[in-house]
């Protein structure tokens, strides 16, 4: 059965409406046609299953009639993933894996070595695979992609989250570090937790010093140097392995 990212304004009782992108993938990708039976989420746990009622001949938009519904509530722990952004369009790679891992937030960070500033075209274009990748993973939460922000803005987030770790490429630096396992499981009750992730240069001294001392934990993900795309997924994928999400 095909799935269908529906905004929470776009169901009434009985009645979605598939719009935009979504209804040309329905449409003219896929082919749906009327009395075919689909999936629709709205990104805020609700699945329904639904009747295809009009794929919008008339209209740029297609009908369904709501069958069935169930409520899936939010896993623990929550997950955000603060990310310098690194070049080219690695954090497309980053988006997709990482919502196909469990990640909860997802927050583009403007660090001092950040080799992008996204136009709002890309970062739309990284919303819609957001969307794709919740969709393929059967998910019934739509992650929240942030916009870019400044590292400094990010420290002023932190007391919300219970664990902070702050990804130390190079375990063989003066800074002491744990491994992610050891950090994780020494925090077994955390409901709220942030991993930040530095840009292909990674974090500079000062930005290493200042996440400390707002209580961030360095953790290392093992021996082996990592490419940016790749340390954040292997860090969303050892804190969902961790905590069974």
């Amino acid at each position: 059965m095909h799935t269908f990212y529906v905004p929470p304004s776009q169901i009434r009782t009985d009645i979605a409406t598939i719009a935009d992108s979504e209804h040309h993938h329905l449409r003219n990708v896929l082919r749906i046609t009327p009395g075919e039976t689909v999936r629709i989420i709205d990104g805020q746990g609700n699945v329904y299953t639904a009747e295809v009622l009009d794929t919008g001949t008339k209209n740029a938009s297609s009908e369904v009639r709501i069958l069935s519904h169930k409520f899936h509530p939010r896993l623990s722990p929550s997950i955000t993933l603060f990310q310098g952004l690194p070049k080219n369009d690695k954090m497309a790679l980053i988006l997709q894996k990482t919502t196909e891992i469990g990640v909860t937030q997802i927050v583009p960070l403007r660090t001092e070595y950040a080799l992008q500033k996204p136009s709002r075209n890309r970062y739309e274009r990284w919303h819609r695979v957001v969307i794709s990748a919740t969709k393929q993973s059967k998910r019934a939460w739509l992650p929240a992609l942030c916009d870019p922000q400044t590292f400094q803005a990010s420290l002023t987030q932190l007391d919300r989250f219970s664990l902070r770790l702050f990804l130390n490429p190079d375990p063989n630096q003066a800074l002491p570090t744990q491994h992610i396992r050891e950090v994780l499981r020494k925090a077994s009750q955390a409901t709220t937790i942030a991993i930040f992730v530095g840009p292909e240069g990674g974090f500079s001294d000062q930005e290493i010093t200042t996440a400390i001392e707002n209580g961030c934990v360095p953790v290392t993900l093992g021996t082996n140097i990592l490419r940016t795309e790749t340390a954040a997924i292997v860090a969303v994928a050892a804190i969902a392995y961790e905590y069974r999400l």
